[in-house]
């Protein structure tokens, strides 16, 4: 199949583009979403020493 060996390139590069896409996105809101998690344990740290 001489014809589908670009197509599958191009589909495997495309693939691997929105694979590295999602990846990225992924570990951005990781970090975006452990650093509220780090902020909300610092404020619960705030009110218990503060005894609200």
């Amino acid at each position: 199949m001489p014809q589908m060996a670009p197509i599958a390139w191009v589909a495997l590069f495309f693939f691997i583009l929105l694979l590295t896409y999602f990846l990225k996105s992924y570990l951005f809101f990781l970090s975006i979403s452990y650093k509220q998690g780090q902020f909300a344990e610092y404020v619960s740290q705030a009110k218990s020493h503060w005894k609200w």
